[in-house]
């Protein structure tokens, strides 16, 4: 039997049976969510409670089972969908369904055709009218499909449709990820221990006490190296890998362009190396093999990826005469400076800087004051199965949206919060005031999978959930009779029983309010009469809390 196999399905099984307020279906049906939700933890390497958001499987799901959307830099729109297969068998080694492959290439097909009609949940709705309303506002879709199983690949017939329909299509790619791929995240190997053949001459420098290569390898060391050790060289790179881009589209052009190619050292910015100790032959005058203990990629993890996968596409070609600049730097166990080099080295890039930000002095009080208040912050990714734990992730959202009256951001710039927007979060906030936002913005999200049997409610409950909770707390605020900066350890428990006693209420007020504004900013009173794509639109955008949630002169008209 396939060790791989039985570790995830023990993963699975804990993870139901930790949470079973999230599992209350039939065992089938648990188990399948359980596992893709460890898939999408896995391949988007994001904390277990993080996924959820993502998830839309069941009835009428539009063909895929999870998405996680970015709204990146240069109106480019990157989305990543999961397909989730898995078999209780686990002796068995099946292929990943070819109509299964087929059918997410329908998928993809309509969900990206904003003239497409699909017949969906509440939830893939959601999904397609938030990525169908950016396309419309001109963003370009780079999309990445994970056929998630714990058995083998596609066969040639799902090849061939795939082929048939995007092989020469570089907004698309197809990505098999399996219970040997969980296995790996999840066990990656905390030290690497490698060498690297530098090409023609190389400098070493000492610079504050420290020491420094600057040289330039061929690309195909770089294949060699991922073909080894894969995704866990980037263990402390802190950019996630989104599948075909524009950036990446440009790195592959150049590789397989005959004259560019020849340039492309010239072209790319290169690769920053750490590790905790290098050693080569002095002596030598160029071509230096260097040892390499702990090696780590911190800047080019994107560059690198699209080196693998461009060699790995094009076997035929030779490669062995381009050449990218590296830099290593020999920084011991100087965990500090790694963070500070790769802050520094990617603060131009779409980047996730939380695992950077989690050992910041306003994260560690904040592990420590939800401790004594009895809950469990997450300053760190971890693989813990618990759901109720609170992922820094989860903070940031609940906190920008709820007191610092930008939801608007919060949902549409996730990327953005450990680093423009950190020191906003953050700053001055106490353990008390992020849990209490937090509680606000999860029982908002809860509602907003239910249904209220009203229709213009229901036209807006799938995507009120940041608006909502910043308009639930000032609500409550405004009930307890209490400022925001005032709630502290002392009332804590005072005003979360409140909440507790009080929130269907509050949230009924809410959603009554945010139809008013709805109302009056679309002027119609038939909200359900509108399309989900021009809903979504008016919850990007900053209207909504400068006209009526702000304003003073609205907001105490209209409560």
């Amino acid at each position: 039997m396939d060790i791989a196999k039985q570790i995830v399905d023990q993963r699975i099984l804990g993870l139901i049976k930790e949470n079973p307020s999230i599992f209350t279906e039939s065992e089938e049906k648990n188990i399948s969510k359980a596992f893709l939700m460890l898939g999408v933890s896995a391949y988007l390497d994001l904390d277990i409670p993080d996924t959820l958001q993502y998830i839309t499987e069941g009835r009428n799901d539009g063909g895929f089972d999870a998405a996680y959307i970015v709204d990146g830099a240069d109106m480019q729109l990157n989305v990543i969908l999961f397909q989730s297969k898995y078999t209780r068998n686990l002796d068995s080694d099946t292929n990943f369904p070819a109509n299964a492959v087929e059918k997410a290439v329908n998928t993809v097909k309509c969900v990206f055709d904003p003239s497409a009609h699909m017949v969906l949940n509440e939830q893939s709705q959601t999904k397609v009218n938030e990525i169908r309303s950016l396309i419309l506002e001109g963003h370009i879709p780079y999309v990445t499909f994970v056929m998630l199983n714990n058995g083998l690949k596609w066969d040639e017939t799902g090849d061939s449709y795939i082929k048939n329909t995007f092989g020469n299509q570089p907004q698309v790619k197809f990505v098999h990820y399996n219970h040997t791929d969980i296995v790996k995240y999840v066990t990656s190997p905390k030290k690497i221990n490698t060498q690297l053949t530098l090409s023609g001459a190389a400098i070493q420098e000492n610079f504050n006490y420290k020491r420094v290569i600057l040289g330039k390898i061929p690309v195909t060391e770089v294949f060699s190296l991922f073909e080894q050790y894969g995704d866990s060289l980037l263990e402390k790179n802190i950019r996630r890998y989104l599948g075909k881009n524009a950036v990446n589209n440009g790195i592959v052009e150049t590789l397989l362009d005959a004259q560019k190619k020849q340039n492309f050292f010239f072209y790319n910015n290169g690769l920053t190396l750490v590790c905790e100790k290098f050693a080569y032959n002095g002596l030598q005058q160029s071509n230096w093999i260097v040892k390499l203990d702990s090696l780590q990629i911190i800047n080019g993890g994107q560059t690198c990826k699209t080196i693998y996968q461009t060699i790995k596409e094009n076997p035929a070609l030779d490669f062995s005469q381009i050449f990218v600049l590296v830099r290593i730097y020999e920084l011991s166990d100087d965990e500090q400076t790694i963070r500070d080099i790769t802050y520094a080295t990617n603060s131009q890039n779409p980047v996730d800087l939380r695992d950077l930000k989690a050992n910041d002095e306003k994260q560690t009080l904040l592990e420590k004051g939800a401790a004594e208040l009895g809950f469990t912050y997450r300053r760190k990714r971890d693989y813990s199965t618990a759901i109720n734990a609170i992922p820094s992730t989860v903070a940031a959202e609940a906190i920008l949206s709820v007191w610092r009256n930008k939801p608007h951001i919060a949902r549409y710039r996730k990327n953005d919060l450990f680093g423009s927007y950190f020191n906003e979060i953050f700053g001055n906030v106490n353990a008390a005031q992020m849990i209490v936002a937090v509680q606000i913005f999860r029982y908002c999200d809860a509602i907003r999978k239910h249904h209220s049997g009203e229709p213009n409610c229901d036209a807006i409950r799938p995507f009120e959930t940041h608006f909502m909770s910043n308009i639930v707390g000032k609500l409550l605020l405004e009930q307890k009779q209490i400022e925001y900066k005032n709630i502290d350890h002392r009332n804590f428990h005072a005003i979360l029983s409140f909440f507790d006693e009080n929130k269907l209420n509050l949230i009924t007020l809410g959603e009554t309010l945010l139809y008013k504004m709805l109302s009056e900013y679309f002027q119609k009173e038939a909200i359900n009469e509108l399309d989900g794509r021009t809903i979504a639109t008016a919850f990007r955008r900053y209207d909504l809390l400068e006209r009526y949630i702000t304003n003073p002169t609205w907001w105490n008209s209209h409560k």
